[in-house]
């Protein structure tokens, strides 16, 4: 099982590499406030996003974590 720790972890591994690097960074800061926040269920969201930004729903890692719900 991925945590909501590895997944903003591979999240911010990735966060250069696409080309919507801007939206991918403001979807993993809206996750790192909503984890401040205790609204874990969101942040996963917002950090599943940003990944999906960063490499596509395609992408081996983005699937990984996306099942892992």
């Amino acid at each position: 099982m991925m945590t909501l720790t590895d997944l903003c972890i591979l999240a911010q591994k990735h966060l250069e590499t696409g080309a919507m690097a801007t939206s991918a960074q403001c979807c993993l800061e809206d996750a790192y406030y909503l984890i401040r926040r205790h609204d874990f269920t969101a942040a996963r969201q917002r950090a599943l996003r940003s990944l999906a930004y960063s490499v596509g729903i395609l992408h081996a890692d983005y699937q990984r974590a996306a099942t892992q719900e």
